[in-house]
């Protein structure tokens, strides 16, 4: 187990050893859905916050990991679990919990818009899934995803912080492997529900 300090004083702590006979399946459970592999480059461009030192460089690393993330959406390797009621923030503010506020501007209601048309063709694929009760209030500050051969759990305190535990004891990770790729569909809205539900947040919009 190693354990980073990152400048801000916040703790990360990360295991990291290989077994290969995990799935490469990307999935998470969260409360708002994942927005990262809808920022194309030149959505990225424009919410950017240029002040940040080497910001280029950052678009350019940030750009080469979203579309990895969409290729994963496209070959059926994503799955996200998230919840209406986690999108609120997204809705009415444009700001997403993935990015720390400080690395980009709100998006406006036209660029909300655009990512929750992709969000709503996701749903209608199957990959991502909004939780039903009494799963649909997640805990705001709890966020698990699992990739590969580790299981990150990341937590937010009551100060602020962010805590981030990876998990990768083959025994644990198999646990969560069958909770997320095996969940009750009863759990989760069937795709065109879940379409419909992303076409009335649009609506929403739309109507401001």
């Amino acid at each position: 187990m190693s354990e980073a300090a990152k400048p801000n004083g916040k703790i990360a702590l990360f295991l990291q050893p290989d077994y290969p006979f995990l799935l490469h399946l990307l999935s998470t459970i969260q409360p708002e859905a994942c927005i990262l592999p809808f920022l194309r480059r030149d959505l990225l461009e424009d919410i950017f916050n240029y002040d940040i030192p080497g910001a280029d460089s950052v678009i350019s690393m940030a750009d080469t990991l979203f579309n990895n993330n969409m290729q994963l959406i496209n070959d059926e390797k994503f799955i996200i679990y998230f919840t209406e009621y986690g999108m609120t923030r997204f809705l009415q503010e444009g700001l997403f919990e993935e990015i720390p506020q400080t690395f980009y501007h709100p998006l406006n209601i036209a660029q909300r818009i655009r990512i929750l048309r992709e969000i709503a063709q996701c749903c209608h694929n199957g990959s991502y899934r909004i939780l039903k009760k009494p799963l649909n209030h997640l805990s705001e500050n709890l966020r698990m995803c699992l990739c590969g051969n580790t299981c990150s759990l990341t937590y937010q305190t009551n100060s602020g912080d962010h805590m981030c535990f990876a998990i990768t004891e083959p025994f644990i990770l198999q646990i969560f492997q069958e909770f997320l790729t095996n969940m009750d569909p009863d759990v989760y809205y069937k795709p065109e529900e879940a379409e419909q539900i992303i076409y009335r947040m649009i609506e929403q919009l739309e109507a401001k």
